[in-house]
């Protein structure tokens, strides 16, 4: 039985850190997990849905990443962990939230990553940096941050993103997508790919171009996977090209 080890609020709702020995757990207020880690593994997601995010290392070579929605930060060590070369930003509104995953969740031991504490939009407009990979996890107490369901926030991403860039989207499989941001998935992107999790979550990847030929090869699925420290074969068997 997890129990309540911190709890705190600011404008945006309730953050609670609940702890079970083994495992560590960072909600919102309510009966969701917002990150789950295994403290003796904390670069591995525990959710399908983190886990799925990960296929996007298949589809480019990224030195430049950056994830939008901290949480504990489960994402941002994944990718810190699989690419200790690489340059990795990310993104939160909450002040509060980066305290806590720096101080429950093991992310002050990494000392090159950037954290930017600002809303992800206003993020977007501003930088002037190019990112390979750009995921979208934002997420507050009531649910997916509805600015990640807008299209302009597709056309920011789109700017962001370098000429091979691909950008990940994560929302959950019952919120129905705008015309108008289908649309603009379409018309900026050259390649789309969708993959339910199994975890209640669908995983949009949207490529400014077409991943390599030899994406799927076990040369490249079984180390990545190694590294990682799952098996991608369940996520990689749900991937279909996105159709509207």
């Amino acid at each position: 039985m997890a129990k309540s080890i911190f709890k705190t609020y600011d404008q945006y709702g309730t953050i609670e850190v609940l702890d079970s020995g083994a495992k560590r757990y960072l909600t919102f207020g309510n009966e969701h997990e917002q990150s789950l880690q295994v403290k003796a593994t904390p670069h591995i997601p525990q959710h399908e849905y983190g886990r799925a995010i990960m296929l996007s290392l298949l589809f480019c070579q990224p030195k430049s990443v950056c994830i939008m929605g901290l949480g504990g930060g489960t994402l941002t060590q994944a990718f810190l962990h699989a690419l200790p070369d690489a340059d990795i930003h990310t993104v939160e509104l909450r002040s509060m939230v980066v305290k806590v995953a720096k101080r429950f969740f093991q992310i002050d031991k990494h000392t090159h990553l950037n954290i930017h504490n600002q809303d992800a939009n206003d993020f977007l407009g501003e930088t002037q940096q190019q990112f390979d990979i750009l995921v979208a996890d934002i997420y507050l107490q009531d649910g997916i941050d509805h600015g990640q369901l807008q299209a302009d926030f597709i056309k920011k991403s789109e700017r962001v993103l370098s000429d091979t860039g691909w950008l990940v989207l994560n929302y959950w499989l019952d919120h129905d997508l705008s015309p108008a941001l289908l649309e603009q998935l379409q018309a900026s992107f050259e390649c789309l790919y969708v993959c339910n999790s199994g975890g209640g979550n669908t995983i949009i990847f949207a490529g400014k171009t077409q991943p390599p030929a030899d994406y799927l090869d076990k040369t490249k699925v079984k180390p990545l996977a190694k590294t990682l420290g799952f098996s991608l074969n369940y996520y990689l068997k749900r991937l279909r090209a996105f159709t509207a």
